[in-house]
């Protein structure tokens, strides 16, 4: 029996790409708070702009964010990329501070580099 191919080969069309890179508005843009009513003031409306952004948010909305899984929903809902959804959501659950910032941000610049790759081989 043939073996099926990965989710993430069938996903990287040009289209699947176009949609997870795209910018989206300010409204469904990813708001980074500290705490419950407690806005950094900071916002990304893409993926590029949420790696950047996470890189100097204050760390209390890092972790505040991951605990609640708002960063993978948001990753899976609003931009559609249940890969990169799914990778962050297998982030140990305990990590916490610069170290948990530093996973992420490199997970989701590798899916960055992944999908511009699948954009210009297509």
């Amino acid at each position: 029996m043939a073996k099926k191919p990965k989710a993430e080969e069938k996903v990287l069309d040009k289209a699947t790409v176009s949609r997870i890179t795209r910018t989206v508005s300010k409204h469904e843009g990813f708001h980074f708070y500290k705490d419950m009513g407690d806005s950094t003031g900071k916002f990304a409306t893409s993926l590029a702009d949420f790696a950047e952004k996470l890189r100097t948010v204050d760390v209390r909305s890092v972790n505040f964010h991951f605990k609640r899984r708002d960063f993978e929903k948001w990753i899976r809902d609003v931009l559609g990329d249940s890969e990169l959804s799914r990778r962050v959501s297998r982030i140990h659950k305990e990590a916490h501070g610069e170290k948990l910032r530093s996973e992420i941000v490199q997970i989701v610049r590798a899916r960055l580099g992944e999908l511009k790759g699948a954009q210009t081989a297509t």
